[in-house]
């Protein structure tokens, strides 16, 4: 997802540019976000691709907050 204007957008990372990749700047896309779906919550946090990220208290209290967000009901 690098754009999408039904999100609302929480952090954001900064790709930098690598030889491999097709764009030639650096890109900066959402990191964690939410969106409203009909009556539902959705929560999406991309913090990275290994398990020891969640030993970091901060991924695991934005991770924990945005489960709570997106299981509340009204």
């Amino acid at each position: 997802v690098l754009h999408d204007d039904l999100i609302d957008v929480l952090a954001t990372t900064t790709h930098p540019v690598q030889p491999y990749h097709p764009w030639h700047r650096p890109i900066t896309s959402p990191a964690v976000w939410t969106r409203l779906w009909g009556k539902g919550r959705i929560f999406v946090a991309t913090p990275g691709h290994s398990l020891d990220v969640l030993q970091d208290d901060n991924v695991r209290t934005i991770i924990e907050r945005g489960m709570l967000w997106a299981s509340r009901t009204a």
